[in-house]
């Protein structure tokens, strides 16, 4: 069905059972976009005649779009603000100008757009892109709990990547199945299901594993998968979110000494293991604020998670995500 490999699809658009619209003209064109991503300057070049269809498949924190505009198109939504946007070709190529970063995405090469920076792009006639709108607290949220990332760092992506070999391919499958797996009744994404939820964070996980940008220095100061150890310690860190757990309890079920911990924590993310703790915990608080029950409050969520004093709690909170527990709470309950 869906070839990313640059040749073209043979079956229509992917996603075809996800219509979000289809156009021929401009202005409405124009309006269906931006209903979804943001306002933006639209105009065709040349002759050719807009054709412009749209597929969409909508989950929690990030969505799957499918698009071709036909015509040899601008596209000029000068900073995206709120969300980072991975597309990549499957038909066609675009030229792409992300701030500083200038580059060609198409046959088999994909990039991310970032969300402060202008941005223009030319898409040839008869394009294809698969994007993925990924909201930017929630790529932030998972680069800071997979990556390291420090609280208040910046995330910047750079330049095109091939994704027709190793991780790029994987993430790629993955990509391809949630699709395929949507063209015959099943989003495994948006749901309130685990699976659907660590969908997402694994689609989340690969672009960040597949694609350039300023991490590389802060992953941890060391490059290379995460030692045994350290994984074990996240592993029962992420059990025990809602625990009252020791620096002792994680060393022991980890298989070390506390001081090796310390040592090794430091060396791969550059903060003692308890910070790591909290950054997970307030990871959690953002998802249970953003996906809220009807009777969640800020109390509830930070008291579930172990932080009794709340002043702290919403200081770590707005530095981490920059906003407070309650703005998160209030957009996700507003209509």
């Amino acid at each position: 069905m869906t070839r990313f490999d640059g040749q073209p699809a043979t079956e229509g658009l992917p996603l075809g059972a996800h219509p979000l619209f289809s156009s021929d003209d401009l202005d409405e064109t124009r309006d269906c976009v931006a209903r979804v991503y943001c306002d933006h300057r639209l105009e065709t070049i040349g002759s050719g005649r807009l054709a412009a269809r749209h597929n969409r498949l909508a989950g929690r924190s990030l969505s799957i779009n499918v698009m071709t505009y036909g015509a040899k198109t601008l596209i000029a939504p000068g900073e995206l603000e709120r969300f980072y946007l991975f597309q990549v070709p499957i038909r066609g190529s675009a030229s792409v100008a992300n701030g500083p970063n200038r580059h060609e995405i198409g046959g088999g090469f994909g990039g991310v757009l970032n969300p402060d920076a202008q941005t223009c792009m030319i898409w040839s006639e008869d394009c294809v892109q698969v994007l993925v709108q990924i909201e930017k607290t929630a790529l932030l949220a998972a680069a800071r709990a997979e990556f390291g990332l420090p609280s208040g760092q910046a995330l910047h992506f750079d330049g095109a990547n091939d994704m027709r070999d190793g991780e790029g391919r994987a993430f790629m499958s993955v990509l391809d199945f949630v699709m395929r797996e949507a063209e015959q009744g099943s989003n495994l994404i948006g749901g309130d299901t685990l699976l659907a939820r660590q969908l997402e964070r694994t689609l989340m996980i690969g672009v960040l594993q597949t694609q350039t940008h300023n991490l590389d220095p802060v992953m941890g100061g060391a490059a290379g998968p995460v030692p045994r150890v350290l994984r074990r310690a996240e592993e029962f860190m992420r059990e025990n979110l809602h625990n009252p757990i020791m620096i002792e309890d994680i060393a022991q079920s980890a298989g070390t000494s506390v001081r090796t911990l310390q040592s090794m924590c430091r060396a791969r993310y550059g903060r003692a293991p308890m910070t790591v703790l909290r950054d997970l915990r307030l990871d959690q608080a953002w998802e249970d604020l953003s996906n809220p029950e009807p009777d969640t409050s800020v109390t509830t969520v930070a008291m579930a998670l172990g932080f009794f004093h709340l002043g702290r709690f919403s200081e770590h909170y707005r530095r981490k995500f920059g906003c407070t527990p309650i703005e998160t709470l209030r957009a996700a309950k507003r209509p």
